[in-house]
């Protein structure tokens, strides 16, 4: 998953660790959605953590 997202991490101007810290949280937080509900559910808070 942090592979998918690093480019839209770089572009929000977020750092490695912060990326893998919401990476994680969301996956803890939905265990059970679907890979691409996950993937979305992370931008929106990397987009949220970059404002």
């Amino acid at each position: 998953m942090m592979r998918g997202l690093d480019g839209f991490a770089r572009g929000l101007g977020l750092d490695e660790s912060t990326t893998r810290k919401i990476v994680e949280k969301v996956i803890a937080d939905m265990p059970e959605h679907l890979h691409d509900e996950r993937l979305a559910e992370a931008r929106r808070r990397m987009i949220e953590a970059s404002t």
